[in-house]
């Protein structure tokens, strides 16, 4: 985008109650739109933890579903009052009601799809979809669900980014922290651990790995459903942290990490563990491809076997799976930078606008 396009004013809505993957790159992508002079918008759930993060130009409104007639109509006023040239929607219920002020002011919309999850197909969300100028999917996987629906045209790529220049704790204090010993060998993994996270594999691999290395554990990171947690019965192998803030700053205790989620958009804590250089094992969960180079070894979905060989074979040869994980952070940080996520999003919307 040249940068006689640098004052077009986008307004951004985004539902989220919590500041998960998807809510981290709004707050990147608006963050990253104001610092190169562009007018840009925060539309965000009064209570959400966006709202909380007090960012230049947010606009907290009280929201209470896509059938929430009242909502709808602060939002087309927000709109009306900003006058912005784009609807940015960042999830598929703030699309719904995007989608109905942008017809009611003539204004364009795009809309991020971060999700693997099945697209519905009937006519109102064809008729949705369709309404949007362009629709960004977050990895090649999303996107082909995304052109079943809206065709070839108007569906870009644009990746997440990673925020490389996030503090990380020291390795010693961040397993103080954490109640690790200093002589395990941690394998980490950072999710919402809802039942899309195959959470089963996990209980698999802290068994199998109980068993062959008893000098290593698995730390999770994250909210745990306890009803899944009732399900299994736990090994002295893993342990669960619950939700800690800002829990990037904990990847320094890893040695390696492992993504068992059997349906991800691209996975946005997969990739802050690829980012910075700690060797990886995933589950190929459709847009995690994306994270690594052509031919990776990824996988395959409900393989509890075959996680726990790809997560011991990282500890038999470390040095190996370390160099491996350099070059594929140094790949991940390339295509996968802040400013590369900005700065693909502009041009979506130049495009949309046919500027």
């Amino acid at each position: 985008m040249s940068s006689n396009n640098s004052n077009l004013s986008i307004l951004h809505f985004s539902t989220g109650k919590f500041l998960r993957g998807g809510e981290r790159q709004v707050l990147f992508l608006h963050t990253g739109l104001l610092k190169r002079g562009y007018k840009s918008v925060l539309v965000c759930r009064k209570n959400g933890e966006l709202a909380l993060q007090r960012l230049e130009n947010t606009v907290p409104v009280s929201w209470n579903g896509e059938w929430d007639l009242f909502a709808l109509l602060r939002f087309i006023g927000i709109v009306k009052k900003n006058k912005p040239d784009v609807i940015h929607c960042h999830d598929s219920h703030a699309l719904t009601h995007g989608v109905i002020a942008g017809k009611s002011t003539g204004v364009p919309v795009v809309y991020t799809r971060r999700v693997a999850f099945p697209m519905s197909k009937g006519f109102l969300s064809r008729k949705k979809y369709g309404s949007c100028a362009a629709i960004i999917a977050v990895s090649n996987a999303v996107a082909a669900q995304c052109k079943e629906i809206a065709g070839d045209k108007n569906v870009y790529v644009v990746g997440d980014g990673a925020d490389v220049n996030a503090a990380m704790l020291p390795r010693a204090q961040a397993r103080k922290l954490l109640g690790i010993p200093d002589d395990r060998f941690v394998i980490g993994t950072v999710a919402y651990f809802t039942a899309e996270k195959d959470v089963s594999l996990l209980f698999h691999l802290a068994s199998d790995i109980g068993k062959r290395k008893p000098d290593a554990m698995l730390v999770c990171i994250g909210p745990f459903n306890e009803k899944l947690k009732r399900r299994h019965s736990f090994s002295a192998t893993i342990v669960f942290k619950g939700k800690l803030d800002n829990a990037v700053q904990y990847y320094s205790a890893f040695d390696s990490y492992v993504s068992t989620s059997s349906a991800e958009g691209l996975g946005s804590a997969l990739l802050d563990a690829v980012a910075r250089d700690i060797p990886c094992a995933a589950v190929d969960a459709g847009g995690t491809r994306d994270l690594f180079p052509e031919g990776w070894p990824l996988v395959e979905r409900g393989d509890s076997e075959g996680l726990a060989a790809a997560a011991l074979a990282l500890m038999g040869d470390y040095p190996a799976a370390k160099a491996a994980a350099q070059r594929c952070g140094a790949r991940g940080r390339n295509i996968f930078s802040l400013d590369a996520m900005v700065e693909k999003t502009m041009a979506v919307y130049a495009e949309s606008l046919h500027v």
